[in-house]
């Protein structure tokens, strides 16, 4: 009783938006499953302690920004920590995805079911237009996606309009977060890392200096299992979508993106063809629904 009642004091005053809600009922609920499905997770008690550590870090810092909300710094921070959320749910993935089924089980089931619908092996089919100018291109609409969380948000931000920023991360992580879960129940090894599928492949894609980059991202910092649905696509679908809400110039750029993104990440091979298609149903599917929650809420400035 004395701890709720201290936890109650010190948190009553706080405003909890649906983006904190997202984080921290994700970290929370891995954190909770670890305990009972961690056979295949090595020191999976350090992930327990990070997840717990990473609650009380968001709650200190919503807290905190709530009651301070013209410190301008603080307030970004309120605003901006859940790309530190977004990206440490990523990087554990990786050791993580596992924990349910040990495996990569979706695996063969999905490369059979991209070949069933449609008739080839759409990253190997794809290797015969390979030309550098047009995989150089490739590589400029994959880079693209990682523009899409600062364009949705930050001219928001810096125009003032924190509740559309807050409204934007809302969504979008609600979206994002639901995606991780689903990596967990359905673990899938992207086409480079199935090595049945990937000694089909007779030629790599070439290009220039984003082609190089690209490609050395991807040697560094993908994961294995999160590959179905494209966390890529459903989650640019839902930046654009926010930032057309709230910022209609700029949405009018990023749609036509998450298409292009959406064939790159064919195109080079980092994902099979039933993953971005799924990836735009899965958003399409969640952003009505976390739009209606935000509204519900009192949180949507429209």
């Amino acid at each position: 009783m004395k701890l709720g009642a201290w936890f109650t004091r010190r948190y009553a005053q706080a405003r909890f938006r649906l983006v904190d809600f997202n984080c921290l009922a994700y970290f929370g609920v891995i954190a909770f499953l670890l305990i009972f499905f961690h056979r295949t997770v090595p020191a999976w008690p350090t992930y327990v302690l990070i997840h717990a550590l990473v609650i009380v870090a968001i709650l200190e810092i919503v807290r905190l920004g709530e009651s301070l909300p013209r410190r301008r710094g603080l307030w970004f921070l309120r605003t901006f920590y859940p790309v530190a959320a977004i990206l440490i749910g990523w990087s554990e993935i990786d050791a993580l995805v596992r924990m349910f089924f040990g495996g990569y089980w979706a695996t063969d089931l999905l490369i059979r079911a991209d070949v069933m619908v449609f008739g080839v092996h759409p990253t190997v089919w794809v290797q015969k237009f390979y030309r550098p100018w047009l995989d150089e291109l490739m590589a400029v609409c994959y880079s693209g996606y990682y523009l899409f969380l600062p364009l949705a948000t930050l001219p928001l931000f810096i125009k003032k309009k924190y509740e559309e920023t807050l409204a934007v991360f809302s969504v979008s992580t609600f979206v994002l977060f639901i995606n991780y879960f689903l990596f967990y129940l359905m673990p899938v090894l992207s086409p480079v890392m199935t090595e049945s599928l990937d000694a089909l492949h007779t030629r790599r894609y070439s290009g220039h200096i984003l082609a190089e980059i690209t490609r050395f991202l991807q040697d560094h910092g993908s994961v294995r299992g999160g590959t179905f649905p494209s966390s890529h696509i459903s989650q640019a679908l839902a930046w654009a979508l926010m930032a057309f809400r709230y910022n209609r110039k700029m949405g009018r750029i990023l749609l036509p993106v998450v298409l292009g993104v959406a064939v790159s990440t064919v195109y080079l091979g980092y994902h099979h063809a039933l993953d971005p298609i799924a990836g735009l149903l899965l958003g399409a599917l969640l952003y009505p629904v976390g739009i209606k929650i935000i509204k519900a809420r009192g949180e949507d400035p429209r």
